[in-house]
């Protein structure tokens, strides 16, 4: 039987020490607040919603995201399958798959190499429909800081593509991590900017972070960076995050304002096309187990990618 009170007191500590150690945060004076962002972290500007008219121009839009599920039990008895999916809201659109094992001794010794071929596959997938279609900007749906941790060459590409065809780069992310905003006015560094602007910024408002303060732009190679922003885009008042290229920085508010009118305003503040991406390129469990079932031999499937768990229910 569970010990039901032992985990009510447990989870009771746990607000009560969350309250201790938010307790400046949510004491702190908004208009005291906002002050002090505007002087030490960025500017504030309010995003505009376009108009039916005015969104003609942005036609030529492409939401890129990607996708990973995985079959089996521990490493190294699993199969994996990646896939991304460029589309663009005039209809076109490029899927790239990859499938990974590390059965077959492919960098046998590295165990978390998820993360690398998600961030490979979604920059490919955004190279391929470059190379075949037109488009004018395109929307990675995460910060650029995963492409050069994980796949640099490929990311320096990316953005040397873009910058010759004057396609506007941008990402959106939805779960900011970062702590930008405790480094600049020497909070606690475990404080993250995702806590400190709940209910800080106004709906259409948006924080361009100062470069000389944001690691993204500063931390960077052969003098590549991005440029990076907070903003609240719906009635959810929390927010989320965008990155642009340096290079790209000019358009950075336009671009702010193009995500702002692509997201519904009852959302959780994500743009609806991004959305779309991201329902249409998903491997669910039934597509993968009918994959592996249908084109795997019965004895490589039950000897390699049938976990304990899953050979209870057979």
């Amino acid at each position: 039987m569970n010990n039901i009170p032992e985990l009510e007191e447990q989870i009771k500590s746990v607000n009560l020490n969350l309250k201790d150690k938010y307790d400046f945060v949510f004491k702190i004076n908004n208009s005291n607040f906002r002050e002090k962002l505007n002087l030490n972290v960025g500017k504030i500007i309010k995003m505009k919603k376009f108009e039916k008219k005015d969104l003609i121009k942005y036609k030529k839009t492409v939401g890129v995201d990607g996708s990973n599920n995985i079959s089996g039990g521990a490493f190294p008895h699993f199969i994996e399958i990646f896939q991304g999916l460029a589309k663009s809201t005039d209809g076109n659109e490029v899927y790239k798959t990859r499938v990974y094992t590390p059965t077959l001794n492919e960098r046998y010794g590295e165990k978390n190499l998820s993360q690398e071929f998600l961030a490979k596959i979604e920059i490919e997938t955004a190279l391929e429909y470059i190379d075949k279609y037109d488009l004018d900007y395109l929307m990675m749906d995460g910060g650029f800081i995963r492409y050069k941790i994980h796949c640099l060459d490929l990311f320096k590409e990316l953005r040397e593509v873009c910058e010759e065809k004057n396609i506007v780069l941008f990402g959106v992310i939805k779960d900011i991590k970062t702590n930008v905003i405790a480094r600049s006015l020497n909070f606690d560094k475990s404080i993250y900017d995702r806590e400190i602007l709940f209910n800080r910024l106004g709906l259409g408002e948006a924080l361009l972070i100062r470069n000389e303060i944001n690691k993204k732009y500063i931390e960077n190679d052969l003098g590549e960076g991005f440029s990076s922003a907070f903003m609240r885009t719906s009635k959810f008042p929390g927010a989320i995050g965008a990155d642009i290229l340096d290079i790209q920085e000019k358009y950075f508010e336009e671009v702010c304002s193009l995500i702002y009118t692509l997201t519904p305003m009852s959302s959780r503040g994500v743009p609806l096309w991004l959305d779309i991406v991201d329902k249409e390129v998903k491997i669910t469990d039934e597509i993968l187990k009918m994959l592996l079932e249908e084109y795997l031999d019965r004895d490589i499937y039950e000897r390699f990618f049938i976990s304990e768990r899953d050979k209870r229910t057979l």
